[in-house]
């Protein structure tokens, strides 16, 4: 495979049935259960609509073959718009190519087109292919940890009681 023969593209909201399959891909490299496939082609239609962010999707011919997402939010510390990159999977096939650099490139070109400041990614310390894409690419690591607490039912209904 050349090169050349990789397109990028941004996605409509009618792409969402082609992304889907790569965020399932992504999650279940992870180790984790892939979300329900229409439950996360809505979700993945619903942010293409709300342009609350963009996919992009890497094509070789007709087969999808990576995405990213890029999502918008404003900074209240900066007081600045900017872009967070949440899911990026590339095919097995396509790594250590330099199509994640390509893919990087479009999605900074994108956010800065949409008035982002600056662009964050999150990746698993774990993960030293993606750190060192990140590194090339001009990413800087930031002395932060991503906290999480999964919430049950009972806080839910407790929320929406209030």
């Amino acid at each position: 495979m050349t090169e050349a023969a990789l397109t990028i593209c941004l996605c409509e909201p009618a792409d969402a049935p082609r992304i889907v399959p790569l965020l399932q891909a992504q999650v279940a490299a992870s180790g984790r259960q892939a979300p329900d496939p229409d439950a996360l082609e809505a979700l993945v239609h619903a942010l293409l609509v709300s342009q609350f962010s963009d996919f992009l999707l890497a094509e070789v011919g007709e087969r999808a073959l990576g995405v990213l997402q890029i999502n918008y939010r404003l900074s209240t510390w900066e007081v600045v718009p900017y872009a967070a990159i949440e899911d990026f999977y590339l095919a097995p096939e396509l790594r250590g190519r330099g199509f994640g650099i390509r893919m990087l490139d479009y999605a900074c070109a994108r956010a800065e087109a949409r008035g982002s400041r600056f662009v964050q990614a999150a990746a698993h310390p774990d993960d030293r292919a993606a750190r060192r894409l990140y590194e090339e690419f001009g990413f800087t690591a930031m002395p932060r940890t991503i906290w999480r607490r999964d919430l049950s039912a009972e806080c839910e209904e407790a929320a929406e009681e209030s």
